[in-house]
């Protein structure tokens, strides 16, 4: 679904906006490395979109260790927190990891 101005509005009053600008280069790695996996296991040719990407991002976010400090530590409960912050952190690295893996980078 990608990244929604609500989303990205209440991510910034949560203050999930300022730990992905402070932690980029630790969310581009999760994000490149989630990117990397998805080109690996999807058919040879395949078209990966950031939807794919973000699904499986998901996962390794709901166990990471920053990330589940910080939403404990500031009481944000809900699931829609991690697939939010998954949507800001494609949104803000895909050109990059794009790149990346295509060695124009």
């Amino acid at each position: 679904m990608g990244l929604t101005l609500e989303a990205e509005q209440r991510l910034q009053k949560a203050g999930l906006v300022d730990l992905f600008n402070k932690e980029r280069k630790v969310w581009l790695g999760v994000s490149q490395k989630t990117y990397d996996f998805v080109t690996d296991e999807f058919p040879v040719g395949a078209i990966i979109r950031r939807d794919d990407v973000q699904k499986e991002l998901i996962p390794i976010l709901e166990v990471h260790e920053g990330l589940r400090e910080y939403l404990d530590s500031n009481k944000l409960k809900g699931k829609f927190w991690i697939s939010f912050f998954a949507d800001l952190i494609i949104d803000r690295t895909w050109d990059q990891i794009r790149r990346a893996n295509s060695g124009t980078a």
